[in-house]
């Protein structure tokens, strides 16, 4: 059947792929070992758009000739579409004993390992297709991206360098180059590569943005060096604006220390930009530079010790967070848990601080009202006895899949009880699709339909804080499953409010709750995997981190809901007493004094 296999490839090179794809099915009904004809296959089917079935063929192609280039490189184009990381490194992987000398296989595989959040492995693979090939700067462009991701922002700069040699035209490099500089402390260099960055692109923001923070950075460390006496300011840095966790808890405490009369300046992540609130541009005398950021997005400030309050919900960080933080002088985190996921990974210990973070309400959220829901059934939320809430981002440390598995397993249709799931902010178009198909997932799991358990009210979009107070008002009890946490912010201002607290007994939780104000799930120790997998969650590729007892959680739910819970005296009082923050800022203070920085 060759001339079956030749009238099929001019098929698929003339665009007719359902008559190509017939052909090849003919020709494998009659010689069903025809690797080529399943690898025309799989070609055909996947440019069809149908991808399952081309992976299918194109397994079976690799099965018979797994040495066969062309059948690899499709299987390896199809997984990296499916987005089935593991898989297509193996074949990627198995394709480079073939051809060890192809600089593009390797760039492709540097790309995989960074999509599995391997990102070792990933520099690995990029630095090899960069020796195959030094000449296309777009390789050490890559290269030079990887290494900012991995913490090594000295090979960086060497490869960015390299990128805007060979291709002196190209912007982004600029841009990515005078970030890196940044994060190195140096300033200068930094804006002479923005300049040049707007020279060959004045609509570049990144630029224009990187330019203003090297503005506000000369003259913060201009007031640090021209003041006579002891400096008593603060430089803080963090996103002023955002709806983060992140943005949240740097406004707090931006808003607790002007109270306190601090003498402060705030710089924003992108620069430019200035709080709605009050200016907070003026620089300061000030010793320290503050980032309340995650380590990678870290800047110095010459004549300014680098401090960093970040958190992390792991056992232990990554090697590239380890890296990064190499460029921080102190390491301020909010839990016990955080300060030991730092240590684990080899962070000397001595330069690591915690300073809890504070809780809500404040004065200002007390007049927020509980908004009007419905559930699916058309019944008031606010009728029901039990009504549980969960706020999250929609990502798998939330452990959304194992919150509904728990929710199908511990109630049913007519009990008195509802969730109320605050999912992300609205921003992501693939949201429905999603969470449609891990609820799909979900009940094929426990071999129950949604319908068939106590109601679900969901809600996907950004809210104000006053409206999140509101939200939290209308529910009874708060809700967590999440694999870890570096504080919880939603969970912590509910129970300030006066609502009953379900979490696992890890990480931050333990900081703040115990058995006497809070209802604890067991939680063991797991490695991270993305929802019904065995594939690694990239942000925590050869991490652990925490599985609830989702035995133990149903328990506590169905002793709630059918009556044979006889509650826990509420968590207000001893979050609102103990974790304020007005403490918070003054704990912040003092570590900033104790090490000199004030």
């Amino acid at each position: 059947m060759t001339g079956g296999i030749e009238a099929a490839s001019r098929l698929y090179g003339a665009g007719r792929l359902t008559e190509a794809i017939d052909v090849c099915r003919a020709v494998l009904a009659i010689e069903p070992g025809r690797f080529d004809a399943l690898n025309l296959l799989g070609a055909a089917l996947f440019s069809s758009g149908q991808d399952g079935a081309a992976r299918e063929a194109l397994c079976g192609a690799v099965r018979i000739a797994p040495g066969h280039a062309a059948a690899l490189t499709n299987l390896g184009i199809i997984l990296q579409h499916r987005r089935e990381w593991p898989a297509a490194a193996r074949a990627l992987r198995a394709l480079a004993a073939v051809q060890p000398e192809s600089a593009p296989l390797y760039s492709r595989l540097g790309t995989v390992f960074q999509e599995m959040g391997d990102l070792d492995g990933a520099v690995r693979f990029l630095v090899r297709a960069a020796r195959l090939d030094p000449r296309p700067s777009v390789q050490w462009y890559n290269l030079g991206l990887i290494g900012i991701l991995a913490g090594d922002f000295a090979a960086a700069v060497h490869s960015l360098h390299r990128a805007i040699a060979i291709a002196p035209e190209g912007g982004l490099a600029y841009v990515q180059l005078g970030e890196t500089l940044l994060r190195l402390g140096r300033v200068d260099e930094a804006a002479g590569v923005f300049h040049r960055a707007i020279r060959l692109d004045p609509t570049v923001s990144e630029a224009v943005n990187g330019l203003a923070r090297c503005a506000r950075y000369r003259a913060a460390a201009h007031a640090a060096g021209s003041e006579p006496g002891p400096r008593k300011g603060l430089a803080v840095r963090g996103a002023l604006t955002s709806a983060t966790g992140y943005g949240y808890f740097c406004q707090r405490f931006v808003r607790t220390l002007r109270k306190r009369a601090v003498p402060l300046q705030a710089i924003g992540i992108a620069g430019p930009e200035s709080w709605r609130e009050e200016n907070l541009d003026p620089p300061v005398p000030a010793k320290a530079l503050v980032n309340f950021l995650i380590p990678l997005a870290v800047e110095r400030v010459p004549g300014l010790t680098t401090v960093t309050f970040s958190m992390f919900e792991g056992t232990r960080i990554p090697p590239a967070w380890r890296r990064q933080s190499e460029y921080s002088d102190l390491i301020i985190v909010p839990s016990e848990s955080s300060r030991t996921a730092w240590a684990a990974q080899g962070y000397p210990e001595d330069r690591l601080r915690v300073c809890p973070l504070g809780v809500d309400p404040e004065e200002s959220d007390g007049v927020a009202p509980a908004p009007t829901m419905v559930d699916p059934r058309g019944r008031l939320v606010s009728s029901y006895r039990h009504r549980f809430i969960n706020v999250s981002d929609f990502i798998p440390r939330k452990n959304i899949d194992g919150l509904l598995r728990v929710w199908l397993r511990s109630t049913a249709r007519m009990d008195d009880a509802v969730l109320i799931l605050k999912l992300g902010k609205g921003n992501n178009p693939a949201f429905s699709a999603e969470l449609g198909d891990l609820v799909r997932r979900t009940e094929t799991a426990v071999g129950k339909r949604m319908a068939d358990a106590a109601p679900v009210v969901l809600i996907n979009q950004l809210l104000s804080d006053a409206d999140m107070t509101g939200l939290l008002r209308a529910a009874t009890h708060y809700w967590s499953m999440s694999h870890g946490e570096g504080w919880d912010l939603p969970l912590s201002k509910a129970g300030a409010l006066g609502l009953g607290l379900i979490a696992p007994r890890h990480s931050s939780y333990v900081d703040y709750l115990d058995d006497r104000v809070a209802r604890l799930i067991p939680a063991s120790v797991r490695p991270a995997r993305l929802p019904y997998s065995e594939q690694a969650y990239p942000p925590f590729h050869g991490l652990d981190w925490w599985d609830p007892d989702e035995g133990a959680a149903a328990d506590i739910l169905t002793a709630i809901i059918r009556g044979g819970d006889s509650g826990l005296p509420s968590a207000r009082d001893h979050l609102v007493q103990g974790f304020t923050w007005t403490r918070a800022a003054d704990r912040l203070l003092a570590i900033l004094d104790d090490a000199g920085l004030r």
